[in-house]
């Protein structure tokens, strides 16, 4: 492939890389302190140029990562890789360069993170999913005597194994610098960080996931067995329990080849109607249909749902979720009450309890009191995830507290935080920031030690409208990281939140 094809090519991942960063915020599980909206600004005026350079420089591994423990429900966690917008940027630039190379491996019943060929980008998830479960109705009704086997990995993305995935880059991949890179990006992450496996919290790595497991679809093919995959979770078909019962033990014998090992948990052989009620979910399809068409009093077997899932003895993350989002839908206020009394206990679902919250603007009040009440409680100390998002409920709302104020202090100042709610924090302090709040915020900027702090920080004091030009000059002339935030800041933008 020649240089300017290389570039042509490159420049092109870069830029699906920055439109998917920046687009749908409201599904990360930790949203930029700004949208990235100094990257957006400034990405034609010099800065995916830079991007460019450094990865055909060599210039690929990661320099700044924060591992945080993500909630996957009231108690267990997952570890999520927080890059820098260069370090994400370059990563799933490096994936994206060879995501049509892999796609060609991978084989037409797995519907997880397919490459989109004629966009040159990754299909976003919600439709391929719905897809999957749609075709495993299909599958499961043509034939009424068909069981279905169900299997995922455990901690599946910890424990891929790097070295085994750089082979299987090198035997797809058409650029070898593309493969080194990222190779090197890879190994660099799991050598500096308490980490291992691919970092969690990019579609990239779930491009990446797919090329892992092709050989267990190549398996599965070659011995005529239908089957539906969606990243590590996998359904397979058949009538016979113990044809079921063998595949699942040589897939296991190809998962421990590969460094991986089965949920026992999630494993399983299921008879015909069990594995029918498994994919369809009469109750949900009724509700999500009554939803969309608007059939009147449809709130009533909403909220009923809603408060068995409540009242049950284990909360269903997957039905509360579900039933959040179809009162937010509905637009009723009926669970808003309980989110609040409840929020130590929903920081899992953070993401659709604060989209929720937001709609009901005639009861600002309330939320506003329980949210403060608890971030004063000491509460929150324990819950970044829920303070991130309070913060950004408050900035977003364009509300003002006083006690909510000296919350944000708090955080900001314990350096024994996560960056990302102090982010948050900073913002919040310089959207009324007096004088000489302004002049501690500036103090606070030259002794913090953390990059993606300091561009917070410049963009609080940019709010507060206590940065001088000359200063933001200074900080662009000596503080060369911050170059860009500086070149935005300087055009007098007005910074969204998220």
């Amino acid at each position: 492939m020649s240089a300017s094809s290389v570039g042509s090519q490159l420049e092109s991942a870069l830029t699906t890389a920055k439109d998917l960063l920046i687009s749908n915020p409201e599904y990360s599980e930790i949203p930029d302190v700004a949208g990235y909206a100094d990257i957006e600004d400034q990405w034609n005026k010099g800065y995916r140029e830079m991007l460019q350079v450094a990865i055909l420089d060599g210039d690929c591994t990661p320099r700044h990562t924060e591992i945080v423990d993500y909630p996957k429900n009231a108690i267990t966690f997952r570890p999520l890789a927080r890059f820098s917008a260069r370090d994400r940027l370059i990563y799933d630039a490096l994936v994206y360069s060879v995501g049509a190379s892999i796609d060609a491996q991978i084989q037409r019943p797995v519907y997880s993170y397919r490459w989109n060929h004629k966009a040159g980008k990754p299909r976003f998830w919600f439709g391929p999913w719905k897809r999957m479960q749609t075709e495993a109705r299909r599958t499961l009704g043509s034939d009424k005597r068909l069981r279905m086997a169900t299997l995922d990995v455990s901690s599946f993305y910890e424990h891929i194994d790097v070295e085994i995935l750089a082979d299987d880059l090198a035997c797809v991949s058409r650029r070898g610098g593309a493969s080194k890179n990222l190779n090197r990006f890879l190994t660099s992450f799991q050598r500096i960080n308490h980490a291992w496996g691919l970092p969690q919290g990019s579609d990239a790595s779930g491009v990446l996931a797919n090329l892992y497991l092709a050989p267990v679809d190549e398996h599965l093919s070659k011995n005529k067995f239908q089957f539906l995959r969606y990243s590590d979770d996998i359904m397979i078909f058949h009538r016979d329990w113990t044809e079921l019962r063998d595949v699942l033990s040589e897939i296991n014998k190809i998962f421990r080849a590969r460094r991986l090992s089965m949920s026992a948990q999630k494993t399983g052989i299921l008879e015909p109607e069990d594995a029918f009620k498994r994919i369809h979910d009469a109750r949900k399809a009724s509700l999500s249909a009554a939803c969309d068409i608007g059939i009147p009093g449809t709130f009533v077997e909403v909220r009923q749902y809603f408060d068995e899932i409540i009242k049950g003895e284990m909360l269903d993350t997957r039905s509360l979720r579900f039933v959040i989002n179809r009162l937010a839908k509905l637009e009723d206020d009926y669970a808003v009450s309980w989110c609040l009394d409840n929020l130590p206990f929903m920081a899992h679902v953070a993401k659709e309890v604060f989209s929720y919250l937001r709609i009901f603007t005639d009861r600002v009040d309330e939320i506003q009191r329980k949210l403060v009440n608890f971030m004063r409680s000491g509460a929150s100390e324990s819950y970044p995830y829920l303070e991130q998002r309070i913060l950004r409920y408050f900035l977003t709302m364009g509300l003002q507290d006083d006690r909510l104020k000296e919350s944000a202090w708090q955080i900001l100042e314990d350096r024994n935080r996560e960056d990302f709610p102090r982010e948050f924090a900073s913002r919040y302090l310089g959207r009324a920031a007096s004088v000489s709040e302004a002049q501690l915020l500036r103090h606070k900027f030259e002794e913090e030690p953390s990059v993606t702090m300091r561009r917070a920080l410049l963009m609080s004091l940019y709010e507060s409208k206590h940065l001088s030009q000359r200063y933001l000059r200074d900080v662009e002339e000596y503080l060369p990281q911050l170059k860009w935030v500086c070149r935005f800041l300087s055009t007098g933008p007005r910074i969204p939140v998220s």
